[in-house]
């Protein structure tokens, strides 16, 4: 059964984060001089998608908010603000304890035949 991405509510700061990033991909457009129609050619993707992504819908996929990066030339940007992704002390600390004290490799079976010999 399908649901509705409406009822699936985001986290108000992540809300946020996508309102400004819809925001800026419109700056961008508007600044660049495409319309809504040029900007979705470039990037791939539908008009209704673009326009979704203006109105920052959480139903848009990931990909597509990549696609139109790229097609404004700001991937780059955003590669940036990855490279921040838990790099904070804290962070870095429960990454770090829940490594595994070693890495093994999958287990050799011994056949019986080579037991028995």
């Amino acid at each position: 059964m399908r649901v509705s991405s409406k009822t699936n509510l985001l986290p108000f700061q992540a809300e946020e984060v996508l309102r400004t990033l819809a925001g800026r991909i419109k700056m961008a457009r508007l600044v660049l001089g495409y319309t809504q129609a040029d900007l979705a050619a470039k990037a791939g993707i539908s008009t209704n998608t673009l326009l979704s992504m203006e109105k920052a819908s959480a139903s848009v996929q990931l990909g597509y908010w990549l696609q139109v990066l790229w097609a404004l030339d700001l991937l780059d940007g955003f590669n940036a603000a990855l490279a921040q992704l838990c790099t904070t002390n804290a962070m870095v600390s429960i990454m770090e304890a829940s490594l595994p004290k070693r890495a093994r490799g999958p287990r050799r079976t011994v056949s019986n035949k080579a037991v028995h010999k």
